[in-house]
């Protein structure tokens, strides 16, 4: 894959070539490369002021998938990005002149953190455990008349916290649009306006909302040991290789921990995970809706139809027909307290689920996970957590750390609960 890169006025274009590697690559993909071109605006900010490895590291993020055999940067890069990332790179490498003379990015004494922020309920958790001065970057994707992505409610959400002192950052960037199905093309993709901006802003770290779910397997099949873990060795080693720190706040809080967090946080009010609905009125259909409105009334008594939309909603019944269910664990939280009466639907849902588990320590913070913030942040996130939150005990670590559902899984009664419930739909 060969990369070129332009500008015309304010946009930043990046240009995907791909080479004959790429298209024997693509043939035996699960994703497809829709778009050739993707563009970032920077509000004027001229390509050739950012730092060379940033344009490398960003192009890497967006190439990543449709990669055979080696990707062709548009700039000079440090002689240590060169070598760092190349070190991680094992499907492919990075082919690049090299700047002996480019020192690689160090960031100022005054330096800041930035966040990927969306909008969402784990995004907004983490943006309330982390320093004032940080900055939301919110990357605005263009929506399109056939999308059902409905930019209104972070848009809301930006403005809300531009108005309380945040410096909130909107970047329009189309890159989800490069990948068949649309969506990231790599996993931090949707940090590439955060990259392309950090020496601009003079960031140190740039901060993701992922949680103890995503990071850990919890409510997977499998416990996963994310610290010494595949993923955060890539991307970590990509991003430090470039100069900046991953800074990841909610690593060890679970989905039920950023609700409790966004319920007594001041800057709760202003997230809405939906990105289907309005500012204030989520579509209530999507699959974020009906986890999160559950969890919701579990937690809060809030008033949620959960039958109305399991028997309505084909995209709810797809997700709960999974096998795992993803985040079941939430799923298991949420139906042993749920506050609403019980209808034939919560009782098949109940029987699928392993209700006998204890599910509480999904309240409190995994701190082992503090390894996962920049040092320099460890003591005041620690200490903000705490106001939110209790420290698990050595027995809730143990659950954590035992998690497995393939026993579960394997039971016939459990296959029996899934099928009655698919007959069910």
């Amino acid at each position: 894959m060969k990369v070129t890169i332009e500008q015309q006025d304010k946009i930043i274009f990046f240009k995907l070539e791909p080479e004959k590697s790429d298209t024997e690559h693509l043939q035996t993909s699960n994703v497809k490369l829709a778009e050739k071109t993707t563009f970032v605006d920077l509000g004027g900010i001229n390509f050739e002021d950012i730092h060379p490895d940033f344009i490398a590291l960003a192009s890497i993020l967006m190439c990543h998938p449709f990669i055979g055999k080696e990707l062709t940067l548009p700039v000079r890069v440090s002689e240590y990005f060169f070598n760092e990332s190349n070190k991680v790179l094992s499907k492919y490498k990075i082919k690049s002149e090299i700047d002996y003379e480019l020192m690689r990015y160090s960031p100022p004494k005054r330096s800041r953190p930035g966040l990927a922020f969306s909008g969402g309920a784990d995004s907004t958790a983490a943006l309330s455990l982390m320093p004032g001065n940080t900055i939301p970057i919110f990357m605005n994707r263009p929506m399109k008349r056939w999308s059902i992505y409905d930019s209104d409610a972070p848009l809301a959400s930006c403005d809300l916290l531009g108005e309380i002192g945040f410096d909130v950052q909107i970047i329009d960037c189309d890159v989800e649009y490069l990948r068949k199905p649309v969506g990231f093309p790599s996993d931090l993709a949707h940090a590439i306006p955060s990259i392309l901006l950090a020496e601009n802003l003079g960031l140190d770290s740039i901060a993701f909302g992922t949680v103890m779910e995503s990071a850990y397997g919890i409510g997977h099949e499998n416990y996963k040991d994310y610290p010494n873990g595949a993923h955060r060795r890539f991307y970590g080693s990509l991003f430090k290789a470039a100069g900046i720190d991953l800074f990841l706040p909610v690593c060890g809080i679970s989905e039920v921990g950023t609700s409790i967090i966004n319920h007594k946080s001041t800057l709760g009010e202003y997230a809405q995970s939906c990105i289907r609905g309005k500012s204030g009125f989520p579509c209530l259909k999507c699959w974020k809706c009906f986890r999160k409105g559950m969890l919701s009334n579990a937690l809060f008594g809030s008033e949620f139809e959960i039958e109305a939309i399991m028997k309505k909603n084909k995209e709810v019944k797809s997700k709960l027909l999974s096998y795992p269910i993803s985040h079941e664990n939430v799923l298991i939280y949420s139906i042993q307290r749920i506050r609403v009466g019980d209808s034939n639907y919560i009782e098949k849902l109940r029987d699928r689920l392993d209700t006998e588990l204890d599910m509480s320590f999904l309240e409190r913070w995994y701190s082992p996970s503090l390894e996962l913030v920049p040092e320099k942040y460890r003591i005041g996130v620690k200490e903000k957590i705490s106001e939110f939150l209790k420290v698990m005990n050595s027995s809730d670590e143990n659950i954590l750390k035992n998690w497995n559902m393939e026993e579960f899984l394997l039971r016939e009664t459990t296959k029996i609960a899934h099928k009655d419930l698919k007959a069910l739909f």
